[in-house]
């Protein structure tokens, strides 16, 4: 019987364990929140941390990274 009840909750437990609360973020070089503007790094650090594989982070942290390089070329 108690196999039966941990085998009936198993799926609930896995499934409550995946969900993902990190908000979709439409463009991932200028990041909105709920209508409110925030930096890359304050996006990562707020929602992305402990999220490893997470597409949305991904996204982010790959856009914050070519940001980084981007920068006025000093002229000679």
């Amino acid at each position: 019987m108690k196999k039966i009840i941990v085998l009936a909750l198993l799926p609930i437990v896995l499934l409550t364990a995946c969900s993902d609360d990190v908000p979709k973020v439409d463009d991932p070089h200028n990041v909105v929140v709920d209508g409110q503007k925030m930096t890359q790094a304050d996006f990562l650090q707020k929602y992305c941390i402990s999220r490893a594989g997470n597409e949305t982070c991904d996204k982010v942290k790959n856009a914050m990274d070519k940001d980084a390089t981007k920068g006025v070329i000093p002229r000679f």
